[in-house]
């Protein structure tokens, strides 16, 4: 068998988050297609009810940076993605950009209906932004570290979130593959792999 072309890693992860969607997707047409209510789907699949919800009722990530968007784009395309809460990830949410920072964001955001929710453990540490941006696989292993080490909290929360609502990342860059909003990403389908992420 030929091995597989080596992709740098935030090319990687983006490609592990759409065979997690193509598998999330198979085990939902699988399951629904022999049980119809959530009890006899978790006695089929051996399973808790919590999984079994999960199953019928697929998490959804939305990926979005705001860099190019006003304040009000951004947040039209939040209300158009059916995001119900967003999940700032930048570590300092400040921005000089008007209505970015954290205080302005959170009441724009709560005027349409939409939760804000700050979560500075799974920014970026600053020192290890540049590299980041130029896909650096240091920088990369960096954030997985810094995650491993004091996200794991924040990671909970976040999936908690997950189990009924469309959460939204939130940071800076337009394109995730170029943020570390990928790797949170990432991590959050390692903890519910039938969770699909999309941009908005």
């Amino acid at each position: 068998m030929a091995a597989r072309p080596t992709l740098d890693p935030l090319r990687e992860a983006a490609q592990r988050l759409n065979e997690a969607e193509i598998e999330r997707n198979r085990l939902i047409r699988a399951l629904r297609s022999k049980r119809e209510t959530l009890t006899d789907l978790a006695e089929a699949a051996d399973v808790s009810l919590g999984t079994a919800h999960k199953l019928t009722r697929p998490s959804t990530i939305v990926s979005v940076g705001y860099e190019g968007r006003s304040v009000d784009e951004l947040v039209d395309a939040l209300v158009d993605a059916g995001v119900s809460v967003l999940v700032d990830v930048r570590e300092n949410a400040i921005s000089r950009k008007r209505g970015l920072s954290k205080r302005a964001l959170a009441e724009k955001l709560q005027a349409r209906g939409i939760t804000y929710v700050h979560e500075p453990t799974l920014g970026n540490p600053r020192d290890n932004r540049d590299g980041f941006r130029e896909q650096r696989p240091d920088s990369v292993a960096a954030f997985e570290a810094h995650l491993d080490r004091s996200g794991s909290a924040a990671l909970d929360r976040v999936d908690a979130m997950l189990r009924d609502r469309t959460v939204g990342l939130l940071c800076f860059e337009a394109d995730p593959c170029s943020c570390h909003r990928s790797i949170v990403a990432r991590y959050l389908l390692d903890r519910d792999p039938l969770a699909s992420v999309r941009p908005a």
